[in-house]
């Protein structure tokens, strides 16, 4: 990896890290505890949609050191085990989703990509406090968490659509050929 990759990748951790963090101290949207956007996934979804030199694993590792930096900002080990879970599942259903969607109007389907990533990100979630919790009855709140992924979903994929579409052609460029 080149240092000039590696330094993009540590500007998208603190991005990432940074719209996380900001998202835990916001005032909830609803009053229903849980119940994020995903402001951090704007980043590694807009990295999906990057060319030249970059991948998944550079995604991946983005991913998971978002959760661990804006764990440490917000002081919640909690955060970082569910955010990790729910990021790699996500990262990798908006990998196939974008691999399947067809290949005309790219930007224009990143919504539905952002939804398939919060749906899975819900699911690694609700398995890891079945885990950690050690009961099923966690389930239960699936119809409401179901709800706001698709609703976070859209939104983090709008977020990322606006952005590859207003971003400087030449800056885009030379993020893409690191």
């Amino acid at each position: 990896m080149s240092a000039k990759k590696l330094a993009l990748c540590g500007l998208f951790i603190c991005f990432a890290a940074a719209l996380s963090a900001l998202e835990t101290w916001l005032p909830p949207i609803v009053p229903i505890p849980a119940v994020r956007v995903g402001l951090g996934n704007i980043v590694t979804l807009f990295m999906l949609y990057l060319k030249g030199s970059w991948r998944f694993a550079d995604a991946l590792a983005v991913s998971v050191l978002r959760c661990a930096v804006a764990a440490l900002i917000t002081g919640s080990l909690m955060n970082m085990i569910f955010g990790i879970t729910g990021g790699v599942l996500a990262l990798s259903a908006m990998t196939v989703v974008k691999r399947l969607l067809p290949k005309r109007n790219v930007i224009g389907l990143i919504p539905f990509v952002g939804i398939s990533g919060a749906l899975l990100h819900i699911f690694g979630q609700l398995v890891t406090a079945a885990v950690f919790y050690g009961t099923v009855t966690v389930f239960a709140y699936t119809p409401i968490l179901l709800a706001s992924a698709v609703i976070g979903g859209a939104f983090t994929g709008l977020c990322t659509k606006l952005l590859l579409k207003k971003l400087d052609p030449k800056i885009l460029s030379e993020v893409e050929n690191v």
